[in-house]
C-alpha cells in the first residue's frame, strides 16, 4: 500500500507566492552545486533575481523562523551528508554583471560573477592587479567575503567598497575599511547575516600582453601543483604563520592518506580529493586526523579554510552563515 504525501509545509507555499521572478525548488541535491561533489539535499534552493525578492525572501524566512544560508559557486565548501535545513539561496544572473565604476580604473562587479570571468574582463579593459583570481574557483562575492588570495595578493588589496544586504537594515554600501579584512577573513564572514551583493574595485592600468602573461603564469602554476583529476574544494587549511599547511601535512607522513573515499592529495597535501564515493563524514574524519596528528607532533593547530554549509536563524545561531564560496591557492 503506497503512502500519500501530506500537504506541503506552509512556508513552501509562501516562498512560491513571494518569489515570482526567482527560481524556487525543494528537496534539491546539492552535490552538483559543489566542487567536492558530496553532501545531501537542501530543503529549499532559491536562485534570486532581484533585490526586491531578496527582501521578500527574508520576510518569509523571518515569518517562519527558517534557517538560511548562501551558496555561491560551491568551492571551499562542504555540504553535510544529511543536507541543509531551511533555505539555501543563490544569487542569479541579475547579480552576475560587470560594469565600469564611477571613478577611473574602477569596475563594479556583481557577487555572482565568476572569478575567471572578472579577470578576463579586467584584461580586456587594460586593468590589472587581481590576475591571481584566475586560479581561484569561485565567485566575486566569496572572494570578497573571505579575502581570497594567492601569490602574495589578496582581494582586499583592490577593494574600494561593498554593497551588501542585512536583514533589518536592508541594502547598504560601505567602504572596504569597514570590514576588517585580514588573512582569509573579514567581518563579511562573521555571523551577522550579511550577504555580499556587489563590490567596486580600483585596479591598475596594464597592457594586455602583461596581464595575459600573469594570467598564464597563475594558470600554469595551478595546473602543475594542484590536483585536477578528482573533485576537491581547494585548500582545506589556512597556512599557519611563517609556514605552509601542505608542508606540515606532508612532513607528518599524511600525503596520500585515505579514509573511505576521501584522500589527502598525492599532488598537494593541503587538498583533500573525492576519489569517487567520498562522504562528508569521510572528509571530516580525515580533517580531524590531520589536525590531531599535527597538533601532537608539531604543536601547530591548523585552522580550517574549508567551510561547512549549514543554516542559521535570524534571531539565533543554529549554525554558521556561509557567503558565496571561493578557494585559496597556497
Amino acid at each position: 500500500m503506497s503512502s500519500v504525501p501530506g500537504p506541503a509545509p506552509p512556508w513552501r507555499n509562501d516562498l512560491r507566492a513571494a518569489l515570482t521572478r526567482s527560481r524556487v525548488r525543494f528537496d534539491v541535491p546539492l552535490k552538483p552545486f559543489t566542487t567536492l561533489r558530496v553532501g545531501g539535499a537542501a530543503d529549499a534552493l532559491v536562485e534570486l533575481e532581484s533585490d526586491d525578492e531578496l527582501a521578500r525572501l527574508f520576510e518569509v524566512i523571518a515569518r517562519h523562523d527558517l534557517p538560511w544560508t548562501v551558496l555561491g559557486k560551491g568551492s571551499n565548501l562542504l555540504v553535510p551528508d544529511a543536507g541543509v535545513r531551511g533555505v539555501v539561496l543563490r544569487l542569479g544572473r541579475a547579480y552576475a554583471t560587470v560594469t565600469p565604476g564611477a571613478a577611473i580604473h574602477t569596475l563594479h562587479a556583481g557577487a555572482a560573477v565568476p572569478n575567471a570571468q572578472f579577470v578576463e574582463r579586467c584584461r580586456r579593459d587594460g586593468l590589472g592587479g587581481l590576475e591571481f583570481l584566475i586560479a581561484i574557483p569561485g565567485s566575486i562575492g566569496g572572494a570578497v567575503a573571505m579575502n581570497a588570495g594567492a601569490h602574495q595578493g589578496e582581494t582586499a588589496d583592490a577593494l574600494v567598497s561593498v554593497c551588501y544586504f542585512q536583514w533589518g537594515l536592508g541594502i547598504a554600501t560601505a567602504p572596504a575599511g569597514d570590514f576588517a579584512f585580514a588573512y582569509r577573513s573579514s567581518q563579511l564572514r562573521a555571523p551577522l547575516g550579511r550577504i555580499v551583493l556587489s563590490a567596486v574595485f580600483r585596479l591598475q592600468p596594464v597592457d594586455e600582453s602583461t596581464s595575459r602573461a600573469r594570467i598564464t603564469q597563475f594558470q600554469t602554476y595551478r595546473r602543475e601543483t594542484q590536483p585536477r583529476d578528482f573533485p576537491n574544494c581547494g585548500s582545506v587549511f589556512k597556512n599557519p604563520a611563517g609556514d605552509f599547511a601542505a608542508r606540515l601535512i606532508e612532513r607528518a607522513g599524511l600525503k596520500g592518506r585515505m579514509l573511505g573515499g576521501a584522500q589527502v592529495s598525492e599532488k598537494h597535501a593541503n587538498f583533500i580529493v573525492n576519489r569517487g564515493n567520498a562522504t562528508a563524514a569521510d572528509i571530516l574524519e580525515l580533517i580531524a586526523l590531520i589536525r590531531e596528528t599535527l597538533l601532537r607532533e608539531t604543536g601547530v593547530t591548523l585552522e580550517l579554510e574549508l567551510q561547512q554549509l549549514v543554516g542559521t536563524r535570524l534571531a539565533g545561531s543554529s549554525g554558521s552563515h556561509i557567503v558565496p564560496g571561493a578557494v585559496s591557492a597556497p
